[in-house]
């Protein structure tokens, strides 16, 4: 009767294959913080098997990625309103549209922890190029998506909606959505729209998505 292989060494062996295939693939901010925590898991498999050098190895790894994925302080609000100016004079950048969302955490306990722990959920939901910034009057963040149109934001929205209870540990989220409507539209309307939309989201209950159509 052929031996059981050792539950250390079918972890390791499939923990390095994922590594191998995620390695092959286009490079981008989810998928280095994803090969950090794997390279540190795959470190401890290998230590607990005896094998010290290849544990080294991959605890450099680890290390490496970590402060390759250290993640640059929040926008301010100002700062994101001039960004935005900057992104219409790019139309390649703008591609299909440009969505603007405000989004908070539901309760009377949501605070700066909460602001950093949906920030870091929105780093590992959406794209590099996607703009992160403090609401400025809350504890909310706001979210600027490129080369997206109305449909693809909802989608983006509720992804990052129902991402969030197991972020937070069983929270919510109130989320506010418009989509800048051309030249004409001024960053101040655009921006009241979607905090306008995220009130009533937070007035109607919480943990649903509201679009600034005024």
């Amino acid at each position: 009767m052929p031996s059981e292989e050792h539950p250390v060494s079918a972890d390791r062996e499939a923990l390095e294959l994922a590594i191998a295939q995620a390695q092959a693939q286009p490079s981008n901010q989810a998928l280095a913080a994803w090969l950090s925590v794997s390279y540190e898991r795959l470190s401890t498999l290998c230590e607990q098997a005896g094998d010290f050098e290849a544990a080294l190895r991959h605890y450099r790894q680890f290390h490496h990625l970590s402060a390759l994925s250290l993640k640059p302080d929040l926008l301010a609000r100002d700062a994101l309103m001039q960004s935005l100016g900057e992104l219409v004079l790019q139309p390649k950048r703008l591609g299909s549209g440009l969505c603007l969302v405000a989004l908070e955490a539901d309760g009377q306990a949501s605070g700066t922890g909460e602001q950093t722990q949906l920030a870091e959920l929105l780093r590992r939901q959406c794209r590099p190029e996607d703009l992160i910034a403090r609401q400025g009057h809350s504890n909310g963040l706001l979210l600027a998506l490129t080369d997206v149109d109305l449909a693809s934001a909802r989608k983006v929205c509720e992804r990052v909606r129902t991402s969030w209870p197991q972020q937070s540990g069983g929270g919510s989220l109130s989320m506010g959505l418009s989509a800048w409507r051309g030249p004409a539209d001024e960053w101040a309307r655009l921006l009241e729209r979607v905090e306008n939309a995220l009130l009533a989201a937070r007035r109607g209950g919480g943990n649903c998505l509201r679009s600034g159509a005024a």
